[in-house]
């Protein structure tokens, strides 16, 4: 028997008074807005040599292990060895004031890697500008559906525009599609999917298939086969050549080796801008051996991809209009904020072909005009953030020039650090691609090579990190954050030579280059 509906007019009421707590007003939102302003402010004015980039070799007496192994360890529990106090604020029924809560996040400024501190060279600094995060504000706030002209035709036109220019800043003609994603590996999911369907229809054929990556291709790529379901499939590391591209001889052997042993290559990813060394792989010999075994050609561009629009880069992307898909972060190299992958691919046919969506029923009202390219059917995403404003706001308040520049500022300044490290006794240093320099004590042990990391790094104003390429380990700084200038990287070089000096190491007359 069902149960009768009960209706009780008063507990609606209350209901609705709390619920209304969730509308402000716009004196609300003003007082919001400027206290969060006041901690923004706090934190950006502690971004310059005056304070550390959050990060410091600790001393031995302040590390601290974790009690379970990471298979053992639970979400919620630290695995980074150091001791971060507190968590966050609990969640719980009683609300707390603005205020308090404010004051609460503002923690996380001093229990980070200021990743936008002029000193932050490690990994690939990500950057986010104040019209950026106005952007992000004014999605949030509008909060538009972006995935379907009927829902918000500005929006889609917005991401539209914004993977139209990209796809001609690389060469691609007005066919191919793209989407904005969370970052460079969902990016890379969505073009190696493409890539499946189009030359391994059949599942049966997954454990069969072979993706072949250079020995510096960034890890998330081999990762992104797990979750395409292809765990099974070959992944074949090809070595990398002085010049720390891929070794295309090395390529075409290992092919014809999997062919004889009746595999089935079907994707080879290129690199412009490794994460390692900065180094590109040579992506017009990549091309004609990938079209000679009917392979998918993916470049990734994640780092270097935006350094295209520097004359001084150009040579480097030579051939990469022939790629089938592009992936590249506009958290990188158009400082948006972390969150903004960019995928393309050449023939947006194939993209549309692997990713259209069939609406359910709730949805019939919901007309589909084949003419429209909704964001939808470009990607697995169904649901996601408004990312176009983050990347569209900063390149209409400052123009693309202003990229430009600051791009090609970091290109000058990994030439300064390398032309004032390179005749340096004692240090051996690599000639830069793009904006990674990597140098090393010159015939001294990976301890010693360790000990001056910690020396540079100990006052926590630089940070820095090690990286091994082709067996060697060397100090590896990334040039990237557009606060980082000059005056920044002379501060840099003397710490680094003032640390080699420290060392007590015997002088040597000749300088080490690469």
């Amino acid at each position: 028997m069902a149960r009768e509906i009960v209706f009780d007019y008063d507990y609606l009421v209350r209901l609705e008074e709390s619920s209304r707590k969730l509308e402000s007003d716009s004196k609300q939102r003003l007082e919001l807005l400027l206290k969060a302003q006041r901690e923004v402010d706090t934190y950006l004015e502690q971004l310059n040599m005056d304070h550390p980039t959050g990060w410091a070799i600790p001393p031995q007496e302040e590390q601290v292990s974790v009690q379970a192994g990471p298979d053992q360890a639970g979400p919620d529990q630290a695995q980074s060895g150091l001791n971060k106090g507190q968590g966050p604020l609990p969640i719980q029924e009683n609300a707390v004031s603005i205020d308090v809560a404010l004051r609460d996040f503002s923690r996380i400024g001093e229990e980070m890697e200021r990743e936008g501190h002029p000193g932050h060279m490690a990994m690939v600094p990500g950057n986010s500008t104040a019209p950026a995060a106005v952007g992000d504000f004014l999605a949030a706030s509008f909060n538009p559906y972006p995935h379907h002209v009927a829902s918000c035709w500005r929006a889609v036109k917005m991401q539209q525009q914004i993977v139209q220019w990209a796809g001609q800043l690389f060469g691609y003609p007005r066919t191919c599609a793209g989407n904005l994603t969370s970052g460079g590996t969902v990016a890379t999911m969505v073009a190696m999917a493409t890539a499946r369907d189009t030359k391994v229809p059949q599942s049966k054929d997954y454990s069969r298939s072979v993706l072949y990556i250079s020995e510096l291709t960034h890890d998330g790529v081999a990762k992104c086969l797990n979750t395409l379901g292809m765990r099974e499939a070959v992944v074949r590391k090809v070595p990398v050549d002085d010049q720390y591209g891929m070794d295309v001889n090395i390529l075409r052997k290992f092919i014809q080796d999997d062919l004889k042993d009746d595999l089935l290559p079907f994707l080879v990813v290129a690199t412009v801008g490794t994460t390692d060394a900065g180094s590109a792989d040579p992506v017009p010999a990549v091309r004609a051996v990938a079209t000679q075994y009917n392979m998918w050609l993916h470049v990734d561009a994640c780092y270097g991809g935006f350094f295209a629009l520097c004359n001084s880069a150009r040579h480097l992307f030579e051939g990469v209009e022939t790629a089938d898909s592009i992936s590249v972060d506009p958290h990188k190299g158009l400082y948006a904020p972390f969150g903004t992958g960019l995928v393309l691919v050449r023939d947006g046919i194939l993209l549309r072909k692997s990713n259209t969506r069939k609406h359910g029923n709730y949805m019939q009202h919901q007309n589909n005009n084949p003419e429209d390219w909704n964001p939808e059917d470009l990607t697995f995403e169904q649901s996601s953030h408004f990312r176009a404003p983050r990347i569209w706001l900063p390149l209409q308040v400052f123009g693309v020039s202003t990229f430009r520049d600051a791009l090609q500022e970091k290109l000058e300044l990994a030439k300064y650090l390398y032309l004032r490290l390179k005749c340096q006794p004692r240090l051996y240093v690599v000639k830069p691609v793009l904006s990674i320099v990597l140098f090393r004590l010159a015939a001294m042990t990976d301890s010693a090579n360790h000990a001056l990391l910690k020396k540079i790094t100990a006052d926590g104003r630089f940070f820095i990190t090690i990286t091994t390429v082709k067996g060697v380990q060397y100090l590896r700084a990334c040039i990237f954050c557009f606060r980082t200038h000059r005056q920044d990287m002379d501060v840099f070089i003397n710490k680094v030579m003032n640390a080699v000096a420290e060392m007590g190491l015997p002088e040597d007359e000749f300088c080490h280059a690469g």
